[in-house]
């Protein structure tokens, strides 16, 4: 079944990220980080597709990963520079791994690569808890346009708009104000309204859409909905994305009897410690209480596991009198 999952985040210095190491984790390539002076590589035997879109007439060093990447950092002077954006998608299992290239390029193209971006995708294809295919695509965005007139290649400023539009940003602020002051229902939807036009919204729609078209053009039943449960009238709680707790999970049952024995040798030797200097005093009463007490543990235990005997029914006398 089909399921709608779109997350948008950044890739920052701050958090100790690399747009070169980045790219190299997503494809499961070898790349060398000009800014921090080493390579990185990952293995990623998941990956089945790869792809760099670009603006009509850009240079051909856009569609070299080191060349994108590290042009890309070098942007950036700041130690807290953002350097790229990350959306990571889900792809539809009801389509061929054709359709979801297909799916992915044209929304990329359309959403981003016509605003000025230029996007580094890799789909990934992993098994899922359920031993199925779990098709999902990662995609990172530069921050600044193309600019042939400097150093790196790109603009001197960011490209503040695809963050978010300023226009729409003022809106907001001037609509939550409103709604501050006087908490009436039509405010309330202005406000609603206009948090809509905000780019995150505008790509979650733009995704739903184009995953709903590539779904119909393959006779697929199913079909994906960007918008709140609430707003779509199913009365549930959304449930979390697991990620790691998923495979924490799986992994409890295999870890829990090691992770038992471990203790248990933990605590041996802890008494071990303890005991050394009694042992040392005489080590021949030291062995001949150790050997009562495992007896007497043994003993113990011994009686504990029998299966109690189930007491018998109570005797009822029965009287004959009148």
């Amino acid at each position: 079944m089909a399921i709608y999952h779109l997350r948008a985040k950044v890739i920052q210095r701050s958090g100790g990220q690399s747009a070169v190491k980045s790219a190299s984790y997503r494809h499961g390539v070898r790349l060398w980080d000009d800014r921090l002076g080493r390579s990185f590589c990952y293995r990623k035997p998941d990956v089945v597709h790869s792809a760099i879109l670009a603006p009509e007439g850009a240079p051909d060093w856009v569609f070299s990963r080191y060349e994108l990447w590290n042009r890309a950092e070098a942007a950036e002077r700041r130690g807290n520079s953002q350097t790229a954006r990350e959306i990571e998608v889900t792809l539809p299992r009801e389509l061929t791994p054709e359709a979801r290239i297909a799916l992915v390029h044209g929304f990329i193209r359309d959403t981003f690569v016509a605003q000025g971006m230029v996007a580094d995708i890799a789909i990934h294809a992993p098994l899922g808890a359920d031993g199925v295919e779990q098709p999902h695509a990662h995609v990172m965005l530069t921050m600044r346009a193309l600019d042939p007139g400097t150093t790196t290649g790109f603009s001197k400023t960011k490209a503040r708009e695809w963050n978010e539009d300023p226009a729409v940003e003022a809106a907001l602020r001037e609509a939550k104000d409103a709604f501050r002051q006087n908490e009436t229902p039509e405010l309330a939807e202005r406000v609603d309204a206009i948090d809509k036009q905000r780019n995150i919204h505008v790509w979650r729609a733009a995704w739903s859409d184009h995953a709903n078209r590539a779904l119909a053009a393959a006779n697929a039943a199913a079909r994906i909905d960007h918008r709140t449960l609430e707003a779509q009238g199913i009365a549930r709680a959304p449930q979390p994305h697991l990620g790691l707790a998923r495979h924490i999970e799986n992994a409890y049952g295999a870890m829990k009897e090691r992770v038992g024995q471990w203790l248990s040798v933990l605590k041996r030797n802890e008494l071990y410690r303890a005991f050394a200097p009694y042992q040392r005093r005489d080590a021949a009463r030291f062995t001949q209480d150790i050997a009562s007490i495992a007896s007497f543990t043994d003993g113990v235990l011994d009686h504990w596991r029998r299966r109690p005997r189930r007491p018998s029914p109570p005797i009822q006398e029965v009287s004959h009198e009148p």
